[in-house]
């Protein structure tokens, strides 16, 4: 856990910032007034209409959030699915549901309250000068950077709020049955001794011989399997931020102001590199537990700095942090604002590499503190950040433009909707054509290649690009991203002849009987073992726990089946089919409790209470959908018909 946040501080921080100001509650109710008919509307809350526009927003913000917190590896078209819109869609339809109550409620939140909400986020409270001033331009500055005015996000922290005000505490109070927590880590914390006997298709293949008419019927009855999609040949434009600021004359003037507006850009915080010992401390330790906790951190503190050559050696003896006593409790370069404070306060007081610190507590525990290295504050002078500024220009110049131009591109695609030549001119982009194409989304980044975005190809084999093959509406396929795409030529879906099929069909039948002939004889054994007349081929004992099932080699059937079991009288046989692969028999020989300690109850205590929470705010939810009404408009399939 320390580890975890010592590496990812600075991600829980982001987090953070994004989950506490969602992008589509800076608009208030009024911000849902505009729209162009109920065709455009993807639903209706108490009358106030939720456009296509703004849930495409949403869940273009929503797709970057998550980008951002996963990383550039992510799958983009796993982030936006027919499935992911409805539940942005439902996250909209909430945010009004409770802005409406709110309304309707008359509740109001006072400039007091929002301030102290507003100063509790670290990133803001941290704005404040030695002095204890706040930095007002800091504070710009740093919203600037979220793509927010102050006015903005003052609004759409006041929406949060009211927001809370509205569900009224729902949720916050649900109580957890102590014996049914302690029940459910008991179970949990079991291990349960299994031997297996499998029977797999795979040892049943080579009985199995189906005759041509056998082939023929199972084709004829799952033609589906059989189909080859429809495949176009298309041609398709893109017009992104791409090199559209390569042109701009940056001046020095420019540089010089946005090196004042951004100096902390160009800082780099000292940095110091320590190692430590930890000794653990329970959530709610007793006096005495804190004792014997700090006696011991002591001790091995004067071992330490009697054998300062030695703090390696003794962290990986002694040290209770999992994650870092095995390299020598290794904490690796940090910030002061990086690290859990006690600790950064410990190691920042420390002046040479060697000194030692401690023991401090923390949340965590008593730390014992090396430090091991020291990098001192750095800070670019304006002639040293020129590149990084002139490309942080560029790239806003490139975005201004592409806001200017975007207009021009969206119109002259739909304009001339039999070419690109236009738009590719005026705009110098390249038109590009591909062949085989399908309505599944193929690899690829959407941001370079419209042909990885589901949304794009939905709306190019739609059932008015397919019929008018016309060039179809700029899409947004990433963020400052548009294209667009016309169908040259269609090849419809067929279905693969029997003749064409025919190898596959046999093999998919040929698993299919084997399957069957797996369950057979899987089941034939557990009437047989049951009754005690003869027993199957077991393997080894295994030992079984759902606190650890994802490192079973037991498929997960299999667990789950030998948890569900009665433990009254073993041992016990029972069996299990397993979809597409065969059977198998499993003896379930023995159980071996553990006892949970007060702090695993609690927690499981803790899950109880989060998971009746949410019940309960979902609950009130839905109630207010019933109150105000809720008309839900967007349909995922119709939308990828066109």
């Amino acid at each position: 856990m320390f580890e975890f946040v010592r590496k990812h501080n600075k991600f829980l921080q982001v987090v953070l910032f994004l989950l506490i100001f969602p992008s589509f509650v800076l608009f208030g109710i009024q911000g849902y007034n505009h729209f162009t008919g109920d065709g455009n509307l993807a639903a209706k809350v108490d009358g106030i209409p939720i456009t296509r526009e703004q849930l495409d927003e949403a869940q273009r913000e929503q797709v970057a959030r998550l980008e951002q917190q996963l990383g550039p590896n992510v799958d983009l078209r796993s982030l936006d699915t027919p499935q992911m819109r409805l539940r942005t869609l439902d996250a909209l339809v909430r945010e009004v549901l409770l802005q409406v109550a709110a309304r309707k409620q008359h509740l109001s939140v006072d400039a007091s309250a929002l301030q102290h909400a507003i100063l509790q986020i670290p990133q803001i409270a941290a704005l404040h000068d030695k002095k204890g001033d706040f930095d007002v331009q800091a504070y710009r500055r740093l919203l600037a950077e979220q793509g927010m005015t102050p006015a903005q996000f003052e609004a759409s922290v006041g929406a949060r709020l009211l927001q809370q005000q509205a569900l009224g505490g729902i949720g916050d109070n649900a109580l957890a049955s102590r014996d049914v927590a302690r029940q459910l880590v008991e179970w949990r914390m079991q291990t349960r001794s299994v031997r297996v006997a499998r029977f797999d298709a795979s040892s049943y293949s080579a009985d199995v011989q189906p005759g041509n008419a056998q082939i023929e019927a199972y084709y004829k009855a799952h033609l589906s399997q059989f189909q080859v999609p429809e495949k176009a040949t298309v041609q398709y434009v893109v017009f992104g931020v791409g090199s559209l600021g390569d042109g701009a004359q940056i001046t020095p003037a420019q540089e010089q102001a946005y090196y004042d507006a951004h100096k902390s850009l160009f800082q780099t915080a000292a940095q110091r590199r320590a190692s430590h010992i930890l000794i653990t401390l329970p959530a709610h330790a007793t006096p005495a537990q804190v004792a014997a906790a700090k006696a011991r951190a002591n001790a091995i503190a004067q071992q330490a700095r009697q054998h300062p050559g030695d703090f390696a050696a003794l962290a990986r003896k002694d040290s209770q942090d999992p994650g870092t006593a095995a390299s020598g409790g290794d904490l690796g370069w940090f910030t002061s604002d990086a690290m859990v404070k006690p600790v950064a306060t410990a190691v920042f007081g420390l002046h040479k590499v060697g000194e030692i610190a401690g023991p401090v507590r923390s949340q965590f525990g008593f730390h014992i503190v090396e430090l091991t290295g020291i990098r001192p504050a750095e800070h670019k002078t304006l002639a040293q950040a020129r590149a990084q500024i002139d490309e942080a220009l560029r790239k806003q110049a490139a975005q201004k433009l592409f806001q200017q131009e975007s207009d021009k591109f969206s119109s002259m695609v739909y304009e001339d909707s039999r070419s690109f030549d236009k738009v590719a001119n005026q705009l110098h982009l390249q038109v590009y054509t591909a062949s085989d194409v399908t309505p599944q989304p193929r690899s690829g980044d959407p941001r370079f290649d419209p042909l990885a975005s589901p949304a794009f190809l939905q709306a190019l084999f739609g059932k008015l690009s397919v019929r008018d093959k016309r060039n179809i509406a700029a899409v947004q396929v990433a963020p400052s991203t548009l294209a667009s795409g016309r169908i040259v030529s269609l090849q419809p879906a067929t279905t693969l002849s029997f003749a064409q099929a025919r190898d596959r069909a046999r093999a998919l039948l040929v698993h299919e009987l084997a399957v069957q002939q797996a369950v057979k004889a899987g089941e034939q054994a557990l009437a047989q073992a049951r009754a005690g007349k003869l027993q199957p081929a077991w393997g080894p004992t295994q030992q079984v726990s759902l606190a650890q099932e994802s490192a079973s080699a037991l498929p997960a059937p299999v667990v789950d089946a030998v948890f569900r079991t009665d433990t009254d009288k073993l041992p016990r046989v029972l069996g299990v089919r397993l979809p597409h692969e065969g059977y198998m028999l499993v003896s379930l020989d023995a159980v071996r409790h553990a006892q949970p300690s007060p702090e695993d109850v609690r927690s499981q205590q803790g899950v109880i209470e989060q998971i009746l929470g949410q019940a309960a705010v979902q609950a009130y939810i839905e109630s207010l959908k019933k109150q105000y009404g809720v008309k839900i408009l967007y349909n995922p399939t119709k939308q990828a018909q066109g």
